[in-house]
């Protein structure tokens, strides 16, 4: 499926062009004019229409293109602050492939400084200078050389050429994924500043054919944070925009938190959604939800039925993440605006009678002997200021985990912090099976999941069964919490596939 707006390949990469050779200062990402005095989100006086991102597609299998990372200013509702962006843009355009092609990638590091300070934890890199680069989040691609290698910093004014084959065949499907800066201790501040995008891997329509020809709606989710706290949640860069249906239309919802930390339990209000897919994994069939939990990273695909004529809101739900803070706010994100004639019946029973074409890596993980099990426990400094994962933070030079080729391993990640924290592992997926010592019984794959916080009754805890047995995935990669601010203060290990 190829719905939103195109950008020509040679505008995308003039625009990286003019980043080329010349460097603005970075100025203060977390400065603000005037200051907001809570933490709510703050209401726009008439919403404007949902804009879907540009998007680049493959072409002879090939998706060839430039991303120069620069600051720049950015505009969100009537507040303006300095951004850190991919081609002047907060949200660049959706990258979209097909199963078999080539992303070439040329990434131009043109970030200064401005941004470096004391206190970050573990081997950042050699040089000086804010290093950066590509992540291809969520895909089943080799992590060695100029391919999805996290291990490769760019430094300033350092070009990177990255070659990504995606496999044609193999455990790679189609779905939602996405691509960020990945150079430990950098992080947090990049994705914050607005480096982060959506990449697509089509033909999910192929397993869910009723997808086909439906309108298709991106989500990304994104949010940045202010010296005193306060933050803004945009929606494809835009505060509490409007998204427009008509009473039992559906349309194909592809929602993405692209952001850097945030954790959110998310509704909308009297419109239906049934997942098809979450992290780029389809479920063997539609479930219907009506609120779903959001951390970092996660992806989810549904297909919406518009409501009956009138206003629905998106918005967050309030819990409990930190302890020591009041729960998070309720936010209105955007709302929907059904308007016209309503049909005469509902979708839900076609929708929901649908079955995913095929067969499901699924049903392989939850079949396959369980070679071994590890158990990671996550915990922190008093202090807030080091996170550790098994007592110790990250060492890139380190290997923490090996594993070897073709087995399958059950992993618990033990949480005794009284925070949300977020399980994530590079080139493979896994299965969920227990959130919190409770059975999940999960219908898809992850590759990314929320960890439940420490009470006062123990640990919070996630256990997940992971494949390593796809041989494009051999070598060097890592494991982290997604809350990046806590991956570059030293929640990540480093994993290797051998054979």
């Amino acid at each position: 499926m190829r719905r939103s707006s195109t950008l020509n390949r040679r505008s995308f990469i003039k625009a990286a062009g003019g980043f080329v050779g010349g460097t603005a200062a970075a100025g203060g990402l977390l400065s603000l004019g005037p200051s907001m005095r809570a933490r709510s989100q703050p209401k726009t006086p008439a919403p404007e229409p949902l804009i879907q991102p540009p998007e680049i597609s493959s072409a002879n299998g090939m998706l060839d293109t430039a991303i120069a990372a620069a600051p720049g200013q950015v505009q969100l509702g009537d507040r303006a602050f300095a951004g850190l962006l991919y081609n002047g843009a907060y949200v660049p355009p959706i990258l979209r492939v097909r199963l078999g092609d080539t992303l070439r990638t040329t990434f131009r590091n043109n970030l200064t400084s401005g941004l470096d300070r004391p206190g970050y934890v573990g081997p950042i890199c050699t040089g000086s200078g804010t290093a950066s680069n590509l992540h291809f989040h969520g895909m089943s691609v080799s992590p060695q050389g100029n391919s999805d290698n996290v291990f490769v910093h760019v430094q300033p004014g350092e070009t990177f050429e990255y070659r990504v084959s995606i496999p044609a065949a193999g455990r790679q499907g189609p779905g939602l994924f996405w691509y960020h800066p990945h150079a430990h201790g950098f992080v947090d501040d990049q994705i914050l500043g607005g480096m982060s995008g959506a990449l697509v891997v089509d033909g999910i329509d192929q397993l869910f054919p009723l997808l086909h020809g439906l309108p298709e709606r991106f989500f990304l989710i994104k949010h940045v944070k202010f010296d005193d706290e306060h933050e803004l949640v945009s929606i494809n860069g835009q505060i509490n925009p409007a998204v427009a249906m008509r009473p039992g239309e559906m349309q194909f919802w592809r929602i993405a938190h692209i952001g850097a930390s945030d954790f959110y339990k998310f509704r909308v209000e009297g419109v239906p959604l049934y997942v098809v897919a979450t992290d780029g994994h389809a479920l063997s069939q539609p479930r219907k939800v009506t609120e779903f939990f959001i951390g970092p990273g996660e992806r989810i695909d549904a297909i919406a039925v518009g409501p009956p004529p009138g206003e629905y809101p998106m918005r967050t739900i309030s819990f409990q993440n930190e302890a020591w803070r009041p729960p998070e706010p309720e936010r209105q994100l955007a709302v929907i605006h059904s308007s016209g004639l309503s049909p005469g019946a509902s979708p839900e029973d076609e929708i929901l009678r649908q079955r995913a074409v095929g067969s499901q890596w699924i049903d392989d993980v939850r079949a396959a002997p369980i070679a071994r099990r590890r158990t990671l426990s996550y915990s922190r400094t008093a202090d807030r200021k080091v996170f550790m994962i098994g007592g110790r933070v990250v060492d890139e030079a380190r290997i923490d985990q090996t594993v070897k080729l073709g087995d399958t391993e059950e992993w618990t990640v033990v949480n005794t912090d009284q925070q949300y924290h977020s399980f994530h592992i590079h080139q493979t997926p896994f299965l969920v099976t227990e959130v919190g010592g409770a059975p999940w019984n999960d219908d898809s794959l992850r590759d990314t999941f929320s960890v439940p916080p420490a009470t006062d009754r123990g640990p919070g805890m996630l256990k997940v069964v992971i494949p390593f047995t796809d041989p494009t995935i051999v070598g060097r990669f890592v494991y982290h919490c997604h809350a990046v601010d806590h991956e570059d203060k030293g929640m990540m290990g480093v994993i290797e596939v051998v054979t």
